[in-house]
């Protein structure tokens, strides 16, 4: 900025005194009404005013106005219509002179500039006015040709006098460009202020994307700094200055052609999205630019027939505007973070949850609007367009051949790579598909090469925020500790087993336990689920949990036995087909989250008894939610997870420096989890393994077959029989053991009659089971009848006879 000399004497108390101090200066004085800040009658035509008509119409009482622009040598006032803009004015506007009233101090502040219009404002939507619990709409204006100000020694209609804060001894010139960009930031930057978060572990985050957005600005560091300070220290942050430092980095970020956060992430994040445009627009970011090139996004013209290799121009200007977007599966998806708790359909997850959510066509239209200018070619010249909708999903529909980084997850802590090595930089991490959003929390750094013993202390570290539960072995509390140490590696594992925590009774601290764990990995607490009515009802809910993206789940209160074959396969497979809500199609989606299990004495059943590890609590006492503790569970845990977490991961860093010397048979289906029960035994720990023989011991539906099969033997032995053979003998002989084992049959079926088929569909599901040294054999015979046999493996056979 260029000064312009120009000096006033201090003594300006009276109307007509600074009247003639303005008029001397090339200032057009206007006189206004007692208490009024605008002339009583015509003032638009310029007035060529001697001193003594000053002296006269400026009398005792009366205001003082300035008619601005041209008329007064180019003069503009900068007014600003709330207390953000006008502190964040003392940052960038520092050195313009100054002037308001007590109730709004540095509320104007004046320049010259040759502006193109008369008059610009910087104003939100009404709406977001509303949602920010803005006093108005507009938060400043620029006034110059055709308007007034009324400057001191009035008096506001409020009755307050306006006065100088930083008096007008130089007032700068400035190009009119540049005084709309300083004007659009301060507006911004406002909005920023306004809705500024009061939760402690956010606001770093939005300090570093505010970063992001002023160096692309173009400001250099120490004023971003500055900035950055003043809309925290706006905001009511106690820690203000520690905002600061963040654009160095940002900007070598940049430099480096590496994603960083920018002003969609920021509004997203504060939840103004409806601002955006404006912002961008304040900002010098909105760019419409004609085919020139006179914006930094690139030009995408839209022709007939050209539509696969512009959305290929569409595909690589979101990617390289770092907008945030990636493939998961079958699905182009965005990371959001959830503003508040939520529960429906049987699914609850807390505030503060970051998630995975598909990308819409409305959704894809506006980032491909935010990172490139769209054109048509008019009669005369191109013409900026709105990016088209057939664009847009003509990108979506493109599964398979997308080059969006690949997404196996969100993770909230540091976690260990498939290589062993410790993702510990937050952000993407090609190297694992991972995108680490510490959400403003600080860990420390994991060990290179942690020691054994260093692996023993974290173990310590691990079992005392669990003190005060009473588990009755050392398995149980080894299932626990896997769980833990399972929560933080979880994404990167193609499986894991299901963690059941199970009690004999209710208040035992079941569900605090699951909280417990996923506040640790997450630092929240996991989604919680409950059991649906029917197995379609389980598929469904599952399906949403994984296409979300979570990262703890836990089944909480599972009244009836637990099972089904979708759980199965999740816990065993790392991708599985899915129905998508609401639609009849499925997708592949992955399988990495780790999954939870309570239940007073649960019960599980079929395969999943073999993918499931027991942890059990047992108090001894009738009425265990009357137990006093010493602490709350989870403030601890949130209060010391930076070192639970960094606990976790030293002891599998450790083993595996360590060369993993306690080489163990995987769990069928879980090879890659073993790591986590080597490195427990290794370090002394129970082997969690031995809980899912209890599992399997207790299974139903085991037993039933068990059952079922002793009646077998006992009504046949090991002689081969046809269904309907079996039928004709039980009518013969109603009082048989071959009756007793039809009936028998017949319960074991849908509607619990016996029919040929519906026995034989049971039956099939459990030929070559050995269950209590038995297995039923079944063979076709010449005609292709089915013939079943019980078989004792290392017996003799047994020879066929007659009924």
């Amino acid at each position: 900025m260029a000064e312009h000399p120009m000096r006033l004497s201090d003594s300006m108390s009276t109307p007509d005194g600074a009247a003639m101090e303005y008029h001397k200066h090339g200032w057009e004085p206007l006189r206004l009404p007692p208490l009024k800040k605008s002339p009583a009658g015509k003032w638009k035509e310029p007035r060529k005013w001697t001193e003594a008509e000053i002296q006269s119409e400026f009398s005792e009482g009366s205001n003082v106005g300035i008619a601005l622009g041209k008329r007064s040598g180019g003069l503009v006032d900068i007014d600003f219509d709330c207390r953000e803009a006008a502190e964040l004015a003392k940052v960038l506007l520092y050195e313009l002179p100054s002037f308001g009233r007590p109730g709004s101090p540095h509320s104007h502040r004046i320049i010259k500039a040759e502006l193109k219009k008369g008059r610009y404002t910087f104003e939100l939507p009404k709406e977001a006015a509303a949602k920010l619990g803005a006093d108005r709409a507009m938060l400043l204006e620029v006034r110059g040709d055709g308007h007034q100000t009324m400057f001191p020694p009035s008096t506001h209609p409020s009755g307050e006098q306006v006065q100088w804060h930083i008096g007008a001894t130089s007032v700068p010139v400035v190009e009119p460009d540049e005084l709309r960009k300083l004007c659009g930031v301060i507006a911004a930057l406002s909005v920023v202020s306004m809705a500024y978060p009061n939760i402690a572990g956010e606001r770093d985050e939005i300090a570093m994307m505010l970063a992001g957005v002023l160096v692309r600005a173009g400001f250099d560091d120490e004023l971003i700094d500055d900035l950055i300070e003043c809309v925290a220290s706006i905001a009511g942050d106690e820690e203000a200055q520690k905002r600061r430092g963040k654009s160095s980095a940002t900007r070598a970020r940049i430099d480096a052609g590496k994603g960083t956060w920018g002003l969609p992430e920021l509004c997203s994040r504060l939840g103004i999205e409806e601002v955006e445009p404006a912002m961008r627009k304040w900002l010098g970011a909105e760019g419409v630019a004609k085919h020139s090139g006179h914006s930094d996004r690139p030009v995408i013209f839209v022709r007939g027939g050209n539509l696969p290799a512009e959305v290929d121009e569409a595909e690589a200007a979101l990617l390289t505007a770092g907008l945030g977007v990636y493939q998961r599966g079958e699905s182009l998806v965005r990371v959001v973070r959830l503003p508040h708790s939520e529960g429906d359909d049987g699914v609850k997850r807390p505030s503060g949850a970051l998630l995975i959510h598909p990308v819409s066509v409305a959704w894809l239209r506006e980032k491909f609007a935010i990172s490139a200018v769209w054109m048509k070619h008019g009669k005369e010249e191109p013409y900026p367009i709105n990016p088209p909708t057939e664009h847009a999903r003509a990108l979506l529909a493109r599964v398979g051949e997308w080059r969006a980084p690949v997404l196996r997850g969100v993770v909230s802590c540091p976690t260990m790579r498939a290589d062993g090595t410790i993702l510990q930089e937050p952000g993407y991490d090609a190297a694992s598909g991972l995108l680490y959003d510490p959400g403003g929390v600080v860990f420390p750094q994991v060990p290179e090469k942690p020691t054994l013993a260093d692996a023993q202390e974290a173990m310590r570290v691990l079992k005392k925020p669990f003190r005060e539960y009473q588990l009755p072995t050392p398995a149980d509390w080894s299932v626990l500790l896997a769980a833990v140490v399972t929560s933080v590696i979880r994404r990167v594992l193609p499986s894991s087993p299901l963690f059941a925590i199970d009690a004999p009774t209710a208040g035992s601290g079941k569900t605090l336990m699951c909280e417990a764990v996923g506040v640790i990995a997450s630092g929240y607490k996991p989604t919680i689920i409950s059991q649906g009515k029917t197995p379609e009802e389980d598929e469904k809910r599952l399906a949403s949990i994984l296409m979300a993206g979570d990262a703890v789940l836990v089944i909480d209160n599972c009244e009836r036995p637990l099972g089904g074959d979708t759980l199965c396969s999740m816990l065993a497979s790392e991708v599985i087909a899915s129905r998508i809500l609401g639609k009849s199609e499925m997708k592949q989606v992955l399988t990495n989250v780790l999954v939870m299990a309570t239940g007073n004495n649960l019960e599980v059943i079929g395969d999943l008894g073999r993918r499931t590890l027991v942890c059990r609590i047992d108090t001894g006492v009738e009425r265990p939610d009357q137990i006093d503790h010493s602490f709350e569970l989870i403030d601890e845990v949130l209060a010391d997870r930076p070192r639970l977490v960094t606990a976790a991961l030293t002891v599998l860093r450790a083993y595996v420096v360590a060369g993993k010397p306690n080489r163990m048979i995987p769990m069928g289906s879980f090879e890659g989890w073993n790591l986590v029960r080597e490195a427990l035994v290794w370090l002394g720990e129970e082997d969690p393994a031995v809980t899912r023989e209890t599992v399997i011991a207790d299974d139903p539906r085991k037993n039933e077959l068990a059952e079922l099969l002793e009646l077998w033997a006992e009504a046949l032995g090991g002689r081969s029989v046809i269904l309907a053979e079996l039928a004709d003998e039980a009518a013969k002989s109603p009082r048989s053991k071959t009756a007793a084992l039809h009936q028998a049959l017949a319960e074991r079926t849908y509607k619990q009659v016996f029919n040929t088929r519906s026995v034989g569909r049971y039956l099939a599901k459990h030929k070559d089971r050995l269950v209590g040294g038995r297995v039923l054999r079944c063979e076709d015979d010449p005609s292709g009848v089915k013939r079943y046999r019980l078989e004792t493996p290392g017996a003799p056979p047994a020879i066929d006879a007659p009924f």
